[in-house]
């Protein structure tokens, strides 16, 4: 078994073959499936006093394996992640449903963010999803400008599942890459 050490935003990970991708792939699903909303978190706009996080949430749907939010930009949060095409984003358990309040399941991401536009078919389609998921009120807010269909195409991220059952995730499709082993 070949064990090779990676050093990535200060965490140490070890890759082997100690853990089960297809399973851990399949619980992965079940999470992002799951989530209803997404937790967003960005970096402040450009000129802002304060230098931390905007922070916000927002119902999501998942279409052809992709993540699509509809916020208005009114907010804080969705200016800087428009501005910067670019945010963290946090898909966790509900808490009801949690076995342990303190390792509740989920997967926080870091995204590319692309707007699809009013006048694309796709814009129609996902509204209707949007309907079909989160009730009429995507009915009301369709045709608000300042709301925004925005497309998020993940680049990397971490899945946990419980204590020690964190996992490094990879590329558009979150592709499990390491169990993380250390902090």
């Amino acid at each position: 078994m070949q064990m090779i050490a990676v050093k990535t935003a200060s965490r140490a990970t070890m890759t082997q073959d100690d853990f089960d991708r297809a399973d851990l792939s399949a619980q992965r699903d079940r999470v992002l499936e799951s989530a209803r909303t997404l937790i967003i978190g960005a970096a402040p706009e450009t000129g802002s006093a304060s230098e931390l996080p905007e922070l916000g949430v927002t119902p999501a749907v998942r279409h052809d394996g992709h993540f699509f939010i509809y916020p208005s930009r009114l907010s804080a949060h969705v200016r800087a992640m428009v501005d910067t095409g670019m945010a963290q984003f946090l898909a966790i358990e509900d808490e009801a449903k949690a076995q342990n309040i303190w390792a509740r399941k989920r997967i926080k991401f870091t995204a590319e963010i692309t707007e699809i536009n009013r006048q694309n078919d796709q814009f129609s389609v996902l509204s209707d999803i949007f309907v079909s998921h989160h009730g009429p009120t995507m009915n009301l807010i369709r045709d608000f400008t300042d709301f925004h269909m925005l497309k998020l195409l993940p680049v990397s991220g971490v899945m946990v599942l419980g204590f020690a059952k964190a996992y490094q995730l990879e590329g558009p499709m979150l592709d499990i890459a390491a169990h993380l082993r250390e902090s």
